[in-house]
């Protein structure tokens, strides 16, 4: 702030400025750099209620994540094809490894590595994870 008086005493000085206009120019100055520290420190305000805002969230988001995938487990009476097929291609699509999926369903591991095949073969429901798909074997 000095600094700025003091540059601004020189300049008004070389240019003639009367006393009352400098003063009138610094009060000025004064009063815009408090708004600017108002208006920053309402930002970082804002800016840390977002970012608490996301991680609450964020917590909340991946616990209902979670809870999904402990639904999506079978239960013992998982005798339905279709559910079956519906749950490996559900962890398949989040990136679960093929040893887990057949783990988590307790599925033996040809009928996951078919499933998952067929879906990749019809084109319908693709997995995203390449490195399930990887473990995949191809049938002729």
């Amino acid at each position: 702030m000095l600094n700025t008086f003091l540059v601004f005493m020189a300049v008004a000085g070389s240019l003639g400025f009367c006393w009352s206009t400098t003063r009138k120019m610094l009060q000025r100055i004064q009063a815009l750099e408090q708004e600017l520290r108002r208006t920053s420190d309402a930002v970082i305000q804002m800016a840390e209620i977002q970012m608490q805002s996301q991680k609450k969230y964020s917590v909340r988001f991946e616990e209902m994540e979670e809870r999904i995938m402990e639904l999506s487990v079978p239960t013992h009476d998982s005798s339905l094809p279709l559910e079956r097929r519906h749950q490996v291609l559900a962890l398949s699509r989040q990136g679960v490894a093929l040893e887990d999926i057949v783990k988590r369903l307790n599925a033996p591991v040809g009928e996951a590595e078919l499933i998952l095949n067929l879906s990749k073969y019809m084109g319908g429901e693709t997995t995203s994870a390449g490195k399930v798909n990887s473990q995949v074997k191809q049938y002729a």
